[in-house]
């Protein structure tokens, strides 16, 4: 498939990149080859050429040998490129969205861009953060958690626990987070200093006696309840001896501490705002499973999901826009949409890496070298695999009658099935069949209507390198 060529492509691309700088004789900037705006690398050529067929079958490499090398292995792919610009698939809203997420993540990701320009090269800590840290650095705790989005929900529960209410009931028909809550809310991981929230951790080793339950703690992610299931007792050093330990610690809280002060300016700063008078729409349509949940997008008024529900400075999103978000996270990560603080913080979380996104191009971290890299393989690879979905896949076309044409003729491969209980199964092997013809007709036009532009100082180079290597 298209789709799996590209990403091999690519693959060979970042081997390159290690490979290339040994090669003196080979400039990695340099193309060897382009049909229109999109051009194969010559570094990329050089790195597989020298195990090829075409290396290990002749004495001798010719500028012929490697342009046809180069027109069989490296070009299908451009030339679909090249007929997806032309016909302005690089306009198509679907293309749009796709490479706009794709910039998101690469500028938001932790080794990307934004986080190497605002993160400080260090964080100050104080000895009286060190002893603070080093009273709790013997223990290790294992925690069962609520989690809900409103206080007065918050208090209403702890109250309950306080009548002698039995949590594990409470967490699966409340709390929010639901990694926790399948498991009657044990936190997966121990809760050691360092690791949660200020607040969070405050609570957590306020605890002393199993079973003690703290009152209601506020992060950013809601309200906490906490409930003390085990300490564990560890042996540590002296504190000079855990000093190094202890400053590791105390850097890493800096760090996400900054990050979410950070993260929560960016909805400030960008003026963000929620249309609450489609709360109600969510909270309608929102369907809950066991303890997890969906938006049932068709109980809505089509006209009420295209609607403005987010914006900012920036952009703005649909009802439809941010129910299509919603539905597409991991069911774990998904709040109940039960509450209107439950959505307020949905639309945090998935509005945060697009605001991110614009605080780095207000920087000018579009220009950095490694983020457009990455946006030049982005693009390449949704153009191509829209290309494929739009003019190859659409463009195969199968009749009820050839799908049952092709089972009778082919039985054997599905041995005494009925018809009816494999038909999809023959279906998608006979698109299989057919999208190959589709694309092989395709690719005979494309040849005809596009020019190939060989660079022939880096052909000249890389034959030159190429007979060296065969005669050294």
């Amino acid at each position: 498939m298209l789709k799996r060529r590209i990403a091999i492509a690519f693959v060979f691309f970042l081997l390159i990149i290690s490979v290339s700088c040994k090669k003196e004789k080979i400039e990695k900037a340099r193309d060897i080859a382009k049909i229109g705006e999109f051009a194969v690398p010559e570094s990329r050529v050089a790195a597989a050429f020298e195990f090829s067929k075409e290396f290990k079958n002749n004495d001798t490499i010719t500028t012929e040998i490697v342009k046809s090398y180069v027109k069989h292995y490296f070009l299908n792919d451009l030339y679909i490129l090249a007929e997806a610009k032309a016909q302005g698939l690089d306009k198509n809203p679907e293309f749009v969205k796709a490479l706009k997420k794709k910039k998101i993540k690469e500028m938001t990701k932790l080794n990307g861009p934004l986080y190497r320009a605002i993160l400080p090269k260090k964080f100050d800590v104080s000895d009286k953060e060190l002893e603070e840290l080093y009273m709790r650095l013997p223990y290790r705790l294992t925690i069962q958690q609520i989690l809900v989005t409103s206080k007065p929900l918050a208090d209403s529960l702890y109250q309950l626990l306080m009548n002698g209410a039995n949590f594990e009931e409470l967490v699966k028909q409340y709390s929010n987070d639901l990694t926790s809550a399948v498991k009657s809310g044990v936190l997966s991981d121990y809760i050691v200093p360092g690791m949660a929230a200020p607040s969070f951790e405050n609570a957590a080793f306020s605890l002393w006696e199993k079973g003690q339950i703290s009152k209601p703690v506020k992060t950013d992610f809601g309200y906490h309840i906490l409930r003390l299931m085990a300490r564990e007792k560890l042996k540590v050093g002296s504190i000079d001896e855990e000093r190094q330990r202890l400053k590791d610690i105390a850097e890493l809280r800096g760090k996400n501490l900054f990050i979410q002060n950070f993260i929560n300016s960016l909805f400030d700063k960008f003026h963000l705002k929620i249309e609450k008078r489609l709360y109600p729409v969510l909270l309608k349509s929102f369907k809950r499973d066991g303890i997890f949940g969906s938006v049932e997008e068709d109980k809505i008024d089509p006209k009420l999901k295209q609607e403005i529900f987010i914006r900012h400075d920036k952009d703005s999103w649909t009802l439809a826009d941010f129910i299509e978000e919603y539905n597409a996270l991991n069911r774990y990560e998904r709040y109940r949409l039960e509450r209107p603080e439950d959505i307020e913080i949905m639309v945090r979380k998935l509005i945060t890496p697009e605001l991110m996104y614009y605080e780095g191009v207000e920087r000018g971290l579009e220009n950095d070298e490694k983020y457009q890299a990455f946006v030049k393989y982005h693009y390449r690879y949704e153009l191509g695999k829209l290309a494929q979905k739009l003019l190859i896949d659409d463009a195969v076309k199968i009749s009820d009658d050839e799908v049952k044409e092709y089972f009778e003729k082919h039985r054997n491969l599905w041995k005494k099935s009925k018809f009816k209980n494999v038909e999809q199964y023959v279906r998608n092997r006979l698109f299989s069949i057919k999208r190959k013809e589709v694309a092989k007709d395709l690719l005979k036009y494309l040849k005809t209507k596009y020019t190939v532009e060989f660079n022939e100082e880096s052909v000249r180079a890389l034959v030159k390198m190429m007979n060296e290597k065969k005669h050294s």
